[in-house]
This record gives C-alpha cells, sequence and structure tokens, in this order.
C-alpha cells in the first residue's frame, strides 16, 4: 500500500494556524476572530477562554456538571473557519474536529456551541 499526501486544496483541517510555533506573533486577523467568538458565547450566558497561543476558544457551561466546548481557528477550504473540537468516547477514540463555521460567522458558530452544550447536558 502506498500512501500520499492529498492534492493541493483538498478540503480540510490544516495543521497549526500559521504563527502558532511560538516563534513569531499570532495575526491580528486570528486574534481578532478570536476575541469575536469569545464576545459572543459570553452574550449566549457561557464562560469563555480565549487561548492565542493554539488558536482556540473554550466555551464553558456550568450547571449539574461543568462542561467544556473547545473550538479551534483554523484553515478550510481556502477560508478561515471555526473547527468543533469531538471528544467522542476516550476509551475508544482519540479527539477529532469538525468544521463548524466560517470565522468571520463568530454568531452562527457559537449559536451552534451553544447547541452541543445544551445537547450534551441531557
Amino acid at each position: 500500500m502506498t500512501a500520499e499526501p492529498p492534492p493541493q486544496g483538498t478540503p480540510g483541517m490544516a495543521g497549526r494556524g500559521p504563527c502558532f510555533d511560538g516563534r513569531s506573533s499570532v495575526d491580528s486577523g486570528w486574534l481578532r476572530e478570536l476575541s469575536s467568538l469569545t464576545v459572543e458565547l459570553r452574550s449566549c450566558g457561557l464562560e469563555a477562554r480565549m487561548d492565542g497561543v493554539i488558536g482556540a476558544v473554550d466555551a464553558i457551561a456550568y450547571g449539574p456538571a461543568r462542561r467544556i466546548q473547545r473550538a479551534v481557528l483554523r484553515p478550510h477550504r481556502g477560508r478561515l473557519w471555526w473547527w468543533l473540537r469531538w471528544a467522542g468516547d476516550p476509551s475508544t477514540s482519540a479527539p477529532h474536529h469538525a468544521p463548524l463555521a466560517p470565522a468571520a460567522d463568530s454568531a452562527a458558530a457559537a449559536r451552534r456551541i451553544v447547541q452541543v452544550l445544551r445537547t450534551a447536558r441531557r
């Protein structure tokens, strides 16, 4: 069996974002998108923590149990998108990411994260 890298331009989650290697500063556009999602999540009544080092925002919901949902900012189909981190069953699978919403639509990303956290509560 031969493994080849996918053709350039193939949709999918790219690796780390530019400048997240610890050697240079994070692009101001990325910080703006991280801040935008953080503000949207807080307006939905969630606690939100931005991590500019890895390009992620954690949404925290409280109730009978504390639940955390992470969204990461990465390229997708030639644009920046929010990716939702799915943990799955930790005993059987590794975490994976699914495209959530374009980075420019932080309100849609926040609504979807709220829905995921509500569903997890049930």
